[in-house]
């Protein structure tokens, strides 16, 4: 049950962050917080098919992966055009503060639940 409810959690936290996307620099907040979430749900999922011991290294490796596909949609101007023309998503270039700041929010909500945990 606890799959579900993770695989499910980090779903709809994606979709919210997509829908939300016009919005730009207002909702910052709520996607640098999205971040902390994502990572605490994503170390519920993988805690369950993973020792804790490799948990926040999957995880660096998926929001690291996460982090270079938001680089490539942005300089890829068809995957740009596509998701804005099609999906209606807005998408931001990534600085490399904002990408070091995403991947650190990500461990630390890893952190954390496996603190908890």
């Amino acid at each position: 049950m606890s799959i579900l409810i993770s695989f499910i959690s980090l779903v709809t936290l994606v979709s919210i962050n997509l829908a939300l996307s016009h919005k730009g620099s207002r909702l910052y907040w709520l996607y640098e917080a999205s971040h902390f979430i994502g990572g605490f749900l994503l170390a519920v999922l993988l805690s369950n098919f993973l020792d804790k011991k490799f948990v926040l290294l999957a995880v660096l490796a998926i929001g690291s992966l996460w982090e270079l596909y938001e680089l490539v949609v942005t300089r890829n101007i068809y995957l740009k055009e596509f998701f804005k023309a099609k999906l209606k998503i807005h998408i931001i270039p990534p600085t490399i503060s904002d990408t070091a700041l995403d991947i650190l929010l990500n461990i630390l909500g890893t952190a954390f639940y496996l603190y908890l945990f």
